[in-house]
């Protein structure tokens, strides 16, 4: 009985203090979260003699519910954080991709006339822990492939004479040649380092 007393008396005693709290704090956002509060500290006092049936501890009732809260909200963080990745790397790929079909198309026709071959395709490399692509100087590397120029190979060639020798060293003297022209030219077109540029020959190394 003299529970119950006490706990009529407890709920009398917050409503008259809640009320008064309210009077004080101007008509705000802030009234409106003070007085969710109040209105869910007075159904959780209202609910005491149930937990006293039952032998709960409030305390742990609003911890669980706290825990729980706490680890919904890191799911859904992570979920939040694993869709962002997926974007930047989406967002990440077009931008090397397009900066990739920029760098060939601006040198195209001058390669074509200087060299009498064409690029195949141009790729990009980036350090992973580049945060952001602005101009071809993020990039760390750049892979081109270079294939013959089919308006010359598809025209006739004069039957040339043939000697056996050991020539295979001069040929791969030639291409490591060619390497370091085609190295050379688009790095000054690009206005990169000669390191950064990686050639790769049809049918070569």
């Amino acid at each position: 009985m003299q529970f119950f007393v006490q706990w009529i008396s407890n709920i009398i005693v917050f409503i008259l203090v809640a009320s008064l709290v309210m009077m004080l704090i101007p008509n705000s956002s802030l009234a409106k979260y003070v007085k969710f509060v109040a209105s869910l500290l007075l159904i959780v006092m209202m609910l005491q003699p149930i937990f006293q049936i039952f032998r709960v501890n409030i305390k742990d009732v609003l911890g669980n519910y706290q825990s729980k809260t706490l680890q919904a909200d890191g799911s859904v963080k992570n979920e939040i954080n694993n869709k962002k990745k997926d974007i930047e790397a989406t967002e990440r790929a077009y931008i090397l991709n397009q900066m990739a079909v920029q760098m060939k198309k601006s040198v195209e026709k001058s390669f074509s006339k200087e060299f009498k071959q064409q690029i195949d395709t141009v790729s990009l490399e980036v350090d992973e822990n580049k945060s952001s692509i602005n101009n071809p100087s993020d990039v760390s590397k750049v892979i081109v492939t270079i294939g013959k120029n089919h308006s010359q190979s598809n025209n006739v060639q004069p039957v040339q004479e043939v000697s056996i020798n050991s020539s295979e060293p001069l040929e791969m003297d030639s291409n490591k040649q060619l390497q370091n022209d085609i190295q050379q030219f688009l790095a000054t077109k690009w206005q990169l380092d000669e390191r950064q540029i990686d050639v790769q020959l049809e049918g070569g190394e």
